[in-house]
């Protein structure tokens, strides 16, 4: 399958919009311009003509290769968005962008949901449809799309379009340059687009790797922007995905740890598409026996022993062999040996660890303790993983790997209820590169027993330096709900 023509100037490095909104702003007019001439033509043309079939089978290409799950355009105005980025209309473009923009309005629709699983039959109908006269378009398209059995490419109705521009104006009234705005939309996109690469690796067996580049690859721009609000994201635990965000927060601390021991930004990337994929042989563990509440039988626990071979044998079918595609299969393969010669899976002989096995290692073991297990009374918090950690387990790990961790989520991760000896109440929300001891903070109480009432006087960016940390505060001592805190 080619790859998507790239369409104007690449994004300087360090650009805070980052590559991935370039690369949808580019794969969005892609796509208009695709579905427009599929119009005209569909209008001359019946669906059985070469000529109709070659622009449909040139429009799936394009989707299928660049669908994380779903792949949304809408209009608003004059104006046209892919999964809530802007396209911006270049002169010569903007007849073309009027014209569609007309189209929907007379099927009084705001846009087209194109999912994962579309056939080419099932968009040429769309087409068809679509040209149909107005008169019975009008008369509900959205209903005329569904009693035509079409799943996988679907109208945008008004009162979606009615939500979405709600929403995308709640957006814009952010600070667009707030590193705590962009570090969100980096990491809910990465963790749609992990979960949308997951279930195309369960059908095909094979990783689609430029789709898993793409995610990584707007992280490795946070860290090297030196931006750590991403790294205080991985804390959150009410995450109705947790399983697709543990794979991103393993990246993400991965990236940030390797930025830390001095890694190029190749380097990074790398690191951060293996991490992402660590997990990947865990498709061949049946969902009960991954999902069960309890400690595994030995049956079960010799199939969880076996999925990093098969996350191995999964990477191996990537495309080529490279740098990256090694880097994956030795961060699948290691990623639960510790550097002792234990773990699994079980080697004779010493087996030297690779570099970012290690680096992996630390961030998913991190990461793992502090997800809920029904043996446990409660998770572990990011503090009490990291004392484990540094504590009885440190011999399981790379002195060096350990070193990079605290680095980067600091003495006090992200989540952490602190006191200070004056009486401040404080939470832990991003590292501090500058100070592990001294984390950013969200005032919760003052000395006097009072709140914060506007946002501002509530932040510490970081902990002022007469102030520090008298003790934490475990979870059974306080009532507030750390993850709502976290992410406001």
């Amino acid at each position: 399958m080619p790859d998507i023509e790239w369409r104007g100037p690449s994004p300087a490095p360090g650009d805070p919009e980052g590559d991935e909104t370039a690369f949808e702003r580019s794969l969005g007019t892609q796509l208009l311009t695709r579905l427009h001439g599929l119009l005209r033509t569909a209008r001359l043309y019946d669906l059985s003509n070469q000529a109709l079939r070659e622009q449909i089978d040139d429009m799936l290409r394009l989707l299928q290769h660049s669908m994380d799950g779903e792949l949304a355009i809408v209009a608003m105005g004059q104006c046209f968005y892919l999964n809530g980025t802007r396209l911006r209309a270049e002169a010569s473009q903007a007849p073309m962008f009027e014209a569609l923009s007309k189209e929907f309005e007379a099927r009084r629709i705001g846009g087209v949901r194109f999912l994962d699983g579309l056939v080419a039959d099932e968009l040429g109908a769309f087409i068809r449809l679509m040209n149909a006269p107005v008169a019975t378009a009008t008369g509900g398209f959205a209903e005329a799309v569904a009693a035509a059995g079409l799943l996988h490419v679907v109208p945008v109705t008004l009162e979606e379009l009615s939500v979405l521009s709600q929403a995308l104006e709640e957006t814009a009234s952010e600070d667009d340059h707030s590193e705590r705005a962009r570090a969100r939309q980096t990491y809910q996109r990465a963790v749609r687009g992990t979960r949308a690469a997951i279930l195309r690796t369960a059908r095909t067996g094979k990783p689609p790797i430029r789709r898993v580049k793409r995610l990584v690859q707007p992280i490795v721009d946070s860290i090297m922007r030196s931006e750590y609000s991403i790294v205080g994201l991985t804390a959150l635990r009410n995450h109705d995905e947790y399983t697709y965000a543990h794979c991103v927060n393993v990246s993400v601390l991965s990236i940030a740890m390797g930025q830390r021991l001095g890694l190029s930004r190749t380097e990074l990337a790398d690191l951060g598409v293996a991490a992402l994929l660590h997990d990947i042989g865990k498709l061949t563990i049946p969902p009960e026996v991954l999902a069960k509440p309890g400690r595994f039988s030995a049956e079960e626990w010799a199939m969880m022993e076996r999925h990093p071979i098969e996350g191995l044998k999964t990477v191996t079918r990537m495309p080529g062999l490279s740098a990256l595609t090694l880097s994956a299969m030795q961060v699948c393969l290691q990623h639960h040996r510790t550097v002792g010669g234990g773990g699994y899976p079980s080697v004779e002989g010493p087996r030297r660890l690779s570099t970012l096995a290690r680096i992996v290692a630390v961030a998913d073991c991190f990461d793992a303790m502090t997800a809920h297990r029904a043996y446990r009374r409660r998770p572990f918090t990011g503090y009490e993983a990291l004392q484990q950690q540094l504590g009885r387990e440190r011999d399981h790990f790379d002195p060096v790997a350990l070193w990079a961790l605290v680095r980067t989520i600091g003495l006090y991760p992200a989540g952490t209820i602190m006191l200070t000896p004056s009486g401040y109440m404080v939470l832990s929300t991003h590292p501090n590169p500058a100070d592990p001891a001294r984390p950013c903070c969200k005032v919760l109480s003052r000395p006097d027993g009072s709140m914060p009432m506007d946002s501002d006087s509530s932040l510490w960016d970081p902990m002022p330096p007469d102030e520090s940390v008298a003790r934490v505060v475990l979870p059974e001592e306080y009532e507030f709900q750390v993850d709502r805190l976290l992410a406001a």
